[in-house]
């Protein structure tokens, strides 16, 4: 604006130089023999050879190659940072250029090694050694006339360095469910940076505890982000979200582990392997925590017989446990059986359960002894013995003046006569007269007597199969046939199936009251089930849930029901099997679940598609209030058979 001086700065001198040049010089590298590099240690020596050519050269002009080893970062392949101090790390090479423009070096490079020191204890010295660091490297070379630099470039990059760091790991994959994959993470740490250059695959094998043959095995192509690969299995597409590849056990039980191994790829090298803990694969129908039972006895203050108390503790929700019981005479010194049975429940989710078993009725003994073997799913856990008492019962629960111990017929009219064996026979006919009166005959006529057609022990009033052909009366009407025929039964019926679903923190469902989401899967014929099943489709929000098929046969038949690949079965008239499916949040697309049975005459197989739709709330589907807990696992359930005995 005042064309005012403000102040002066000086270049350094610089000299201008009479050469001759082509003003197009140009060096560039021949591809290298190999992208990576053994070191040398105490008892090799690496050294690497390599190729630079320069062209478009000026005849009879002198010029100076410089070469030197450097760190690339792998993405401009440039120098990052040189070696050229280090032993050996650089060259100079002068020629004078010729009539063909052209002119190539062969030059070998011999690795230093790794740095390292050493100390004197006679002088408390260190003495420190230049080596070069592992690492993704490039040859440097620059082509100057006189100082002055014409022209640069770098060499392929290679790697030099090549073994697994010791905090290399995988984390500790937790115990599983049979038939589910293992779930585990890793991380491999080298120990050089590879930036970029060399490949390698990560190969994970299942092992049983055990066993020198892996139970399944996958392979992962992985790049590592500098000095480290990280990893996870199951594999998953991260463009699709869909599942590549896992590890499958193929034990339905048991310990197993899990090894994996970094291949580097251009050698196929071996370069360190790494092995998980030890974790469990649990068979969906064993007990997977410390249950438990205690088992005690009270006696009645007043009437001498013992009351068992058993207790079980530390229960997993949704397991079935099993409590099989005996109670011996020992009194004789050899164990005569008095009395047995069972008792089967499914655990809720406050893990206790207890079981009380009244022993007023048990026949007189000085030393009366339960055994209780307490079982999950198929698996037995617990044996209890020694638990005795003394029994003299004088309980008396209807009141006739027959101790139960004695009383045949233990809930006799209040009020009423009775024999010495607790029963009333008022006509003398041989049959108790509250007998008469519940199968409707007159207990007051010895001419008037319960029928039993079949012979079952139950009078034809109150048999439901009066014919005992194994079809219900009610059944035979429905089909036409003559329920007190045994000869004239109904043709094979075919099971008739309803799908629910219920929330896995509901429990799979025991009993179906509620509304089932595909009411019927029956029909005349299998293919006439399938074309029936409306609707096709459940639509569920997003969570775990159960999806059960639960069947029943009206001619008693066993049927096997298989829902995906939990089967149950075969079990007479009435059986229910259930899977787990779990919906992620924002997810909507479709799933079928593959429902077959089999009544032994008939199978039919169905496809249900289960709808995700993500967006949705979940809803408590009616009928399904109040059941059992959730089971991260697969299980089903049996179900009362409706065939009479």
């Amino acid at each position: 604006i005042d064309s005012e001086v403000m102040g002066t700065v000086t270049s350094n001198i610089f000299e201008v130089i009479d050469a001759d040049v082509t003003g197009n010089e140009e060096v560039s590298f021949q591809s290298m023999s190999s992208k990576y590099y053994d070191r040398t240690d105490g008892s090799t020596t690496t050294t690497i050879t390599f190729d630079i050519d320069t062209e478009h050269l000026y005849d009879g002009t002198e010029y100076t190659l410089d070469w030197e080893i450097c760190n690339t970062d792998g993405w401009f392949e440039g120098c990052s940072s040189s070696y050229a101090s280090t032993v050996g790390g650089s060259g100079e090479i002068t020629f004078t250029a010729t009539a063909s423009g052209t002119h190539s070096e062969t030059i070998t490079y011999t690795d230093p090694g790794l740095p390292y020191e050493t100390y004197d204890s006679v002088t408390d010295e260190y003495t420190y050694y230049n080596g070069v660091w592992n690492n993704s490297f490039v040859f440097n070379a620059d082509l100057h006339v006189q100082g002055v630099e014409l022209d640069d470039n770098t060499s392929e990059p290679f790697v030099m360095g090549g073994e697994l760091r010791d905090y290399s790991r995988l984390d500790e994959p937790s115990n599983i469910l049979k038939n589910t994959p293992v779930s585990v993470n890793g991380d491999f740490y080298l120990d050089h940076e590879n930036n970029r250059v060399l490949n390698y695959t990560v190969n994970c094998h299942l092992y049983e505890d055990g066993s020198t043959t892996p139970a399944d095995s996958l392979s992962v192509d992985a790049w590592p982000s500098q000095e480290y690969l990280y990893f996870s299995i199951p594999v998953y597409d991260e463009q699709t979200g869909t599942l590549i590849d896992d590890l499958v056990p193929t034990a339905a039980s048991g310990d197993h582990y899990v090894e994996c191994e970094v291949v580097r790829d251009i050698d196929s090298e071996v370069m360190g392997t790494v092995t998980s803990n030890i974790f469990e694969v649990i068979d969906d129908t064993s007990n997977q925590d410390d249950a438990s039972v205690s088992v005690a006895v009270n006696m009645h203050p007043t009437e001498s017989w013992g009351t068992v108390v058993i207790d079980a503790i530390d229960l997993d929700a949704g397991q079935e446990y099993t409590v099989n019981w005996v109670v011996e005479d020992h009194a004789s010194g050899t164990p005569v059986t008095m009395m047995q049975n069972d008792h089967i429940w499914v655990a809720g989710n406050d893990g206790t359960h207890t079981y009380e078993l009244s022993f007023h009725d048990l026949a007189d003994t000085t030393d009366a002894c339960i055994t209780v073997v307490f079982i999950a799913g198929e698996t037995e856990l617990q044996t209890v013995t020694g638990v005795c008492w003394a029994s003299a019962s004088t309980a008396d629960g209807d009141g006739d003046g027959v101790y139960d111990k004695d009383d045949q017929c233990p809930n006799t009219s209040a009020g009423a006569t009775v024999q010495p064996d607790g029963c009333t026979d008022t006509d003398g006919d041989g049959f108790d007269s509250d007998l008469e009166i519940s199968c409707g005959t007159d207990p007051n006529d010895a001419t008037s007597m319960p029928t039993d057609l079949d012979g079952d022990g139950t009078c034809d009033a109150l048999d439901l199969d009066t014919d005992g052909d194994g079809y219900l009366d009610a059944d035979e009407v429905v089909a036409g046939t003559d329920p007190l025929d045994a000869t004239s039964m109904p043709a094979n019926a075919l099971p008739t199936c309803a799908i629910y679903y219920s929330l896995e923190v509901d429990g799979i469902p025991t009993t179906f009251e509620g509304d089932a989401a595909i009411p019927a899967l029956s029909g005349s014929s299998a293919q006439g089930a399938v074309s029936a099943m409306v609707p096709q489709t459940v639509v569920v929000p997003a969570g775990s849930y159960y999806i059960t098929a639960h069947c029943v046969d009206p001619d008693g038949d066993d049927i096997t029901v298989t829902v995906n690949d939990i089967t149950m079965g075969p079990i007479a008239g009435e059986v229910s099997a259930g899977a787990l499916i779990e919906v992620g949040e924002d997810v909507d697309e479709t799933l079928d679940v593959t429902v077959t049975w089999t009544d032994g005459t008939d199978t039919l197989t169905a496809i249900v598609t289960v709808e995700l739709d993500g967006d949705a709330t979940p809803t408590i589907i009616p009928g399904f209030t109040g059941l059992l807990a959730s089971l991260s696992m697969l299980i089903a359930f049996a179900f009362i058979a409706r065939r009479e005995a």
